[in-house]
């Protein structure tokens, strides 16, 4: 058992961020497989996902997103095993590789595209509200709708991992179910099979390596790989075998989102082919009028249906993630509750959704940390430290991770590197910068290791035992 005794020095401890005992876990590999499910459906896809028709064909994209889900899950199984064995989250675990306050920036820099993301998604699922209460009491409000989902949003997130869990759990069959019903009527409306369309595209008229469409895969979901130790902290490790307990977690939300993801977002680019002139925007409001017809009810159950999506994907993708580094930055004031309210609110402040133009900019250069973030903690955690974490110094501003002013200048150095390097290979910027920053941040952590030692070499000891009920590994972690 882990058994964290928090004291006086730990000023970066708190209720909200304590390590989470393996007793006390309730996700299991299906657990996670279904939020894994629930963030994989997110109907922002059609947005995001249908340009990448401009260079592929749709057969070239049905393998492009099954391959590019199945590399995000390898990417979130990078650090899935700090937060299985350690049982706390991003947000303390980059003190030990950026230093207390240089975990705090990392942390913004990871929060702010996702906090961004809660105020576009929040959007559509108020629209969407909107529309339920139109059709079914003939109301229209977007203001009140805006307020109905910001409240909802909120109070999944505050429930925790197995709220969001059991959310998605009852979402999941009308998700699946109306997913099918819309690729049924759009492809029996058109006259055309999988096979028919199988080659159609690139309406742009170019093509680009499949590497580019991988790298905007793992762009969507870089947040959420970095700091997936945000959900494992919460999953069981049954009969103490982290190393079964490991594959099983992934295997289970390789099956569960890969499949999940390809699908939905394949309706979107099939109905940016099939209807001339079509943009990713108007795929939804075309399809709820394909398959509902005007009749009300139905346009209230595919409302439903967006609002649901929207919620599952952004209480696990987006805002669960936002409020641990909102708690960092104050521990001994800020609980997860409050936090959460923080960023639900923060987001609709905001109001993303008007900033025009320069959204896609604002995005694209956040989006570009999440490859050297992913590449600096791997290496850190498992090239330099060998797995190993000093609980204790993770909570304590002074403690040996303090490096600089409470900064690591070498890893900052090479993550702020990898992101201009990313930034000069737009086109492979996800796999251009996590292998470079890897490369730059072993040749410069191993130059400065006289300077900081702590940065190459971890003291503490290994963490072996993980069953409930064993309390022979203490000493360490205090």
């Amino acid at each position: 058992m882990i058994n964290f005794q928090a004291k006086s020095e730990h000023d970066l401890y708190s209720e909200s961020l304590a390590p989470v005992e393996y007793s006390k876990r309730k996700i299991g590999s299906f657990g996670i497989g279904v939020i894994w499910f629930g963030i994989a459906v997110q109907v922002t896809s059609f947005l995001v996902m249908t340009p990448l028709v401009q260079y592929y064909t749709i057969g070239e994209l049905v393998w492009i997103n099954l391959i590019g889900q199945l590399l995000v899950c390898l990417a979130c199984f990078v650090t899935q095993e700090i937060g299985l064995k350690y049982g706390v989250s991003f947000a303390t675990t980059i003190t030990a590789v950026a230093g207390p306050l240089g975990g705090k920036i990392v942390g913004l820099v990871r929060a702010m595209p996702a906090i961004i993301f809660v105020g576009l998604n929040g959007f559509i699922g108020a629209t969407a509200i909107n529309m339920f209460m139109t059709a079914v009491f003939g109301f229209s409000n977007m203001l009140v709708a805006i307020i109905i989902n910001a409240i909802l949003l909120i109070l999944v997130t505050i429930s925790g991992a197995k709220g969001i869990e059991r959310f998605t759990t009852f979402a999941a069959p009308l998700m699946i179910i109306i997913g099918g019903i819309m690729f049924y009527v759009l492809m029996k409306t058109h006259s055309v099979s999988l096979i028919d369309v199988w080659d159609l595209g690139r309406t742009g008229g170019t093509s680009k390596s499949w590497l580019y469409g991988f790298g905007v895969c793992l762009g969507g979901y870089a947040a959420v790989a970095m700091g997936f130790n945000d959900f494992t902290k919460d999953c069981t490790i049954k009969n103490g075998n982290m190393k079964k307990a490991a594959r099983t977690h992934l295997i289970s939300y390789i099956i569960m989102s890969s499949p999940a993801f390809m699908f939905f977002t394949m309706i979107g680019i099939i109905t940016v082919v099939l209807v001339p002139g079509m943009t990713g925007s108007e795929v939804l409001p075309y399809l709820t009028e394909l398959v509902a017809g005007g009749n009300n009810l139905i346009i209230a159950i595919l409302a439903l249906f967006v609002f649901v999506a929207q919620l599952s994907t952004n209480t696990a993708a987006n805002l669960f993630p936002s409020v641990y580094v909102i708690c960092a930055l104050a521990p001994k004031k800020i609980n997860f509750k409050t936090a959460t309210v923080i960023v639900g609110v923060l987001a609709f402040v905001l109001q993303p959704w008007k900033f025009g133009p320069i959204l896609d900019v604002f995005l694209a250069v956040f989006g570009a940390a999440g490859g050297p973030a992913l590449a600096i903690i791997a290496v850190d955690y498992y090239y330099f430290r060998k797995r190993k974490y000093s609980l204790g110094d993770l909570f304590n501003s002074r403690g040996k991770y303090f490096y600089w002013h409470g900064i690591n200048p070498v890893s900052l150095s090479c993550y702020v590197s990898g992101i201009i390097i990313g930034l000069l290979f737009l086109d492979y910027n996800y796999f251009v910068s996590l292998a470079a920053t890897s490369v730059l941040y072993i040749f410069a952590g191993n130059l400065f290791a006289k300077k900081f030692p702590v940065m190459v070499s971890e003291t503490a000891e290994d963490l072996t035992n993980f069953t409930i009920n064993d309390d022979s590994k203490i000493d360490h972690v205090i």
